[in-house]
């Protein structure tokens, strides 16, 4: 296999650091939000949780700017049309939840008059105080990690649809490995 038909070393890092932190935020999300407010570590996950996600706006930008600077493998030929554009439409969609979600999370703290954290870093405040769109946001935050979840599952069954159940040459999977 030829370096052409897999994607650079930093795409494919890139790849799965990102999705490996997006599933384990959503988790933490859950995790957290179902604790009792006396339980004395909670605050200390969401803290955690703001600084991963800030941390996936950065990457996300990160991946979109190599994404644009590589050259990225083609689709088999022989891969059907609409299968081909399905699957640019998942990648797109991937993108942008996974920038959406984070960024809505990093409103909503905002709006809400919460610090947003980077680690040991305070992000800088774009929104004044507003409880109403902080609630809004909020019920954003809640939804949308189930599309970006739901995606996810799309691109992950399309990987195993192409690797276990379609002709040999339209598995994709070893240009991500």
């Amino acid at each position: 296999m030829s370096n052409s038909d897999k994607y650079p070393v930093l795409m494919r890092l890139m790849h799965w650091t990102v999705g490996l932190l997006i599933l384990g935020i959503i988790a933490a999300g859950w995790y957290m939000v179902g604790l009792e407010d006396n339980v004395s570590y909670k605050y200390d996950i969401y803290h955690w949780h703001k600084s991963f996600g800030v941390l996936v706006i950065f990457l996300v930008f990160a991946r979109l700017v190599i994404r644009w600077a590589s050259q990225i493998p083609k689709l088999p030929d022989s891969m059907p049309t609409y299968q081909k554009k399905l699957g640019t439409l998942v990648h797109w969609l991937l993108y942008l939840f996974m920038f959406l979600v984070p960024v809505s999370g990093y409103m909503m703290s905002d709006a809400a008059g919460r610090d947003v954290p980077l680690f040991n870093l305070v992000m800088p405040s774009f929104l004044e105080k507003n409880p109403e769109l902080a609630g809004r946001l909020h019920d954003i935050h809640v939804i949308i990690p189930y599309v970006l979840l739901g995606i996810v599952v799309l691109h992950i069954l399309a990987t195993i649809k192409h690797r276990y159940f379609d002709k040999p040459e339209h598995d994709v999977l070893h240009r991500m490995l």
